[in-house]
């Protein structure tokens, strides 16, 4: 009998120990170090119908879902006709533009549209290793439509 609970008390110690090396063995996840995409300004190089568009810009949040960030304060779209230069600043308060250095999201131009369905504009995709560059000049094409988004991508 003396023997089994000594085997036990063994055998708990062991485990308990087995635990403690495991817990000390898991690695501990590194902090996420954040940048914060900071838009510029959009060129209409080719507006996609009539005289001008109705332009917005969302982005991919951490989720995946489609954020508006511009135009900013309440602002449905920012209309847009060949030639034209918008200042995109009204669009960075959201933390929609906050990402990992690791991480990746879509920026997605749109022409509104009241009676259908909007056009999708063009997208590309901004990565936080872009963190530190100059401004980035990406075009974007849909719909007929030809634009230039400006952006840099900032650490915080």
């Amino acid at each position: 009998m003396r023997k089994n609970r000594i085997a036990r008390t063994a055998a708990t110690a062991l485990l308990g120990l087995g635990s403690v090396a495991a817990f000390a063995g898991t690695a501990q996840a590194e902090p996420i170090d954040y940048v914060r995409i900071e838009l510029v300004e959009l060129h209409c190089q080719k507006n996609s119908e009539g005289d001008h568009d109705e332009a917005y810009l969302k982005i991919t949040d951490a989720n995946g879902n489609a954020v508006k960030v511009w135009p900013g304060n309440g602002i449905k779209y920012q209309t847009m006709g060949t030639g034209y230069v918008r200042s995109m600043a009204d669009g960075n308060g959201n933390a929609a533009l906050i990402l990992g250095k690791e991480q990746a999201r879509t920026l997605t131009l749109w022409d509104y549209d009241s009676t259908s369905g909007d056009d999708k504009l063009g997208a590309t995709l901004v990565t936080g290793s872009e963190v530190g560059a100059e401004t980035q000049w990406r075009s974007v094409e849909g719909s007929g439509g030809i634009y230039v988004i400006g952006y840099r991508v900032i650490d915080i």
